[in-house]
């Protein structure tokens, strides 16, 4: 899904070339001369877990192997941006976030292969804020590239639910969680408003595993999360 969502940009961008040599009456004209813009975010997410295992852990007894399996979803919220001058923006948002993220464990229990899914699912509200540098003007065009990090806060973490110890239990994460994030994308600029397009990929920095003695905590040393995202932003 990733390779589609690359290959997406690439179009669009060679779209947006061939569109900015195209001699167009200039959309809004006056748009960088004001500091404070404000709009709308859209996103298309792929959010999954980067696993890191312990070094001693004994592998030998059942678990034969785990795989973070990625889940899309969504993310929505307003933003604004404020311009330091014509190629430099900073720009923030508070974003509703959707986010699925599957660990799948295989185990061989008493000589046979069994597979298990441990389901992640949150809702945060995340705080990304990104350094955005933007290409001069090609009519009513602009390409950019964004560098920063986000804040989220999981209000769905089954953090608190209660351990069983056997193989029905939870893979348990962590309530808050930071990441840096880099990306890049294009303007639009069309008569009533500024549409941009972006892929941005988001790793997070902090450990979110809540580490316990089940069977699916057991083997990590930590884990982390990563997002790529497909943004769709809407400024006036």
């Amino acid at each position: 899904m990733v390779k589609k969502l690359i290959v997406l940009i690439f179009f669009l961008t060679l779209f947006a070339s061939v569109a900015s040599s195209q001699n167009k009456p200039l959309n809004l004209p006056n748009f960088a001369k004001s500091r404070y813009h404000w709009g709308f975010w859209l996103g298309y997410t792929q959010s999954s877990l980067i696993p890191n295992r312990k070094a001693d852990f004994d592998f030998s007894d059942s678990l034969v192997s785990l795989t973070p399996v990625s889940v899309g979803s969504f993310a929505v919220g307003p933003m604004g941006s404020i311009s330091f001058n014509e190629n430099i923006k900073l720009r923030l948002a508070i974003l509703l976030s959707f986010q699925d993220r599957n660990m799948e464990y295989v185990f061989i229990l008493n000589g046979v292969r069994e597979s298990y899914l441990r389901e992640v699912r949150s809702v945060y509200t995340e705080f990304p804020l990104q350094l955005k540098v933007v290409t001069n003007r090609v009519n009513n065009v602009a390409f950019y590239g964004t560098v920063g990090g986000k804040y989220g806060v999981d209000w769905s973490s089954n953090i608190n639910v209660k351990e069983q110890f056997d193989y029905k239990d939870v893979l348990k994460i962590k309530r808050s969680n930071v990441a840096y994030s880099v990306g890049g994308g294009v303007d639009f600029f069309l008569q009533y408003f500024k549409f941009g397009i972006d892929l941005r990929l988001d790793i997070g920095i902090n450990n979110v595993l809540v580490p316990n003695k089940t069977y699916f905590s057991s083997p990590l040393e930590k884990l982390r999360t990563q997002m790529w995202q497909l943004s769709f932003t809407f400024e006036g």
